[in-house]
């Protein structure tokens, strides 16, 4: 960067030459970089350390924009340990911090052949790439649900100065009327998502209903869906205001014009949104039985997984599981709420092992005894042949139809059944058969 030469402003910061240019950024990463990595950078998979890297990206690219002429906040070590963990060791926030004009560099202050490329430096600062870099971050961070901070004031622009004081478009004098309309709108904005994130927090409690059966015999998740919440849809009296309130809006704010901007369609998307209180998930086991349980939507991972392990048979519980969505494979996070997940109002999820899986059952004897003896694959409710991507979308549905032949019953269950159901000789419960029924 020393041999650049472009209308700039230098100043030595002890011993060091630092450079603010406003012109097009020269060797730098092509602008698209940022999208690219900002969007990598939100999609961390730990919620914690996502906020993390964000805010930290954010105060870096701060720190320069704000005292642009200080060399100390253009350069960090890559070995400093607080940098590393929250930034260092994830590879979206390292190509957005050279995208924004970072480069690595050598470090003259290290022991002898421990100091290469161990700096992440900025010898010229470009404002242009570094509130691009700002806006495009904000951007990104607001649509994946983390407030951004506001862009810092920054020192003195010539070029844009100069530019504004010869185009007077450049800088548009917004009518009184036109600013009061879209505070209003955007406070319509702000006041909607509150309603929506406080109806999903303070949702009452909810029945767990524990359910088991199995796959190829269950009915069609958004069928349960509609059920669940068809008490929900009677009630509309609040929807109706808002409704109301967000056309009275849109009316003053379009007035005689045509402007849509940002917040007035951010508006309308809200108002269409339907909120879920409840979500239900159905677990799906190796053996293809399925659980099914309601939850808040509101309810964290960690705490769904609570709910869950004493309906789970104890030779799962005693090993390491978890549950996972597929494609592509995700596991439901701890500290994730089920409507942060996008999991409500409900979703197909799978139960998985660290480790070797254990032998059926995979459920507590009580949800065992619901399933029955037999796994109806073949006797009029069919279940697909091929079963992957389930868990991202709606049941496995039912297709009715077929010849009916005689059920098959697990060998796990025939064992478990056979000491209760010896003595009597009763009808199996769920199954619909009898202890003759072929294996």
């Amino acid at each position: 960067f020393s041999g650049i030469v472009h209308p700039s402003k230098r100043c030595g910061c002890q011993g060091s030459m630092t450079e603010v240019s406003y012109e097009i950024p020269q060797r730098l990463p092509d602008a698209t970089q940022l999208l690219t990595s900002a969007q990598q950078l939100v999609a961390i998979p730990e919620a914690s350390e996502r906020e993390e890297a964000v805010h930290t990206v954010f105060k870096l690219i701060h720190g320069v924009l704000g005292d642009v002429d200080n060399a100390k906040k253009r350069r960090v070590k890559k070995a400093n340990e607080t940098f590393h963990r929250k930034v260092g060791r994830h590879e979206a926030p390292m190509q957005f911090l050279r995208a924004a004009g970072f480069i690595d560099a050598d470090d003259p202050e290290a022991a002898e052949g421990e100091g290469k490329d161990a700096l992440l430096s900025m010898p010229v600062a470009y404002i242009s790439r570094l509130t691009d870099a700002h806006h495009t971050l904000a951007r990104v961070a607001t649509e994946a649900g983390i407030q951004p901070p506001s862009l810092p004031g920054s020192g003195f622009n010539p070029y844009l100065a100069s530019v504004q004081k010869m185009d007077a478009t450049r800088n548009p004098k917004a009518p009184e009327s036109w600013k009061s309309e879209a505070d209003k709108l955007k406070d319509e904005v702000n006041k909607r998502r509150r309603e929506m994130i406080e109806k999903v927090e303070h949702a009452p409690p909810v029945n767990l209903r524990p359910a088991a059966f199995w796959l190829a015999a269950g009915r069609r998740l958004e069928e349960v869906i509609r059920e669940a919440t068809a008490e929900d849809e009677e009630r509309t009296a609040d929807s109706h205001l808002l409704k109301e309130q967000v056309m009275s809006a849109k009316v003053s704010i379009s007035g005689g014009g045509q402007f849509a901007s940002a917040d007035k369609k951010r508006l309308a998307e809200l108002s269409r949104k339907r909120v879920h209180e409840a979500c239900i998930l159905r677990v799906i086991c190796p053996d293809k039985s399925v659980l099914q349980v309601h939850f808040r939507s509101a309810e964290r991972g960690d705490k769904v997984l609570e709910l869950i392990r004493p309906l789970l048979a104890p030779n799962v519980t005693s090993g390491s599981w978890y549950l996972y969505q597929t494609p592509p494979l995700k596991r439901l996070q701890s500290k994730e709420t089920l409507a942060e997940a996008g999991l409500s109002p409900g979703a197909n999820m799978y139960l998985g092992f660290d480790g070797d899986k254990p032998q059926p059952p995979y459920l507590e004897p009580g949800l065992v005894e619901q399933l029955g003896h037999c796994r109806p694959q073949d006797g009029g409710v069919v279940a697909p042949s091929a079963f992957t991507g389930e868990a991202m979308g709606w049941g496995a549905g039912q297709k009715l139809g077929g010849s009916p032949e005689p059920a098959t019953v697990p060998p796990w269950l025939k064992q478990s059944k056979s000491g209760t159901d010896a003595g009597n000789n009763a009808t199996s419960a769920g199954s619909g058969g009898s202890d003759s029924a072929p294996g």
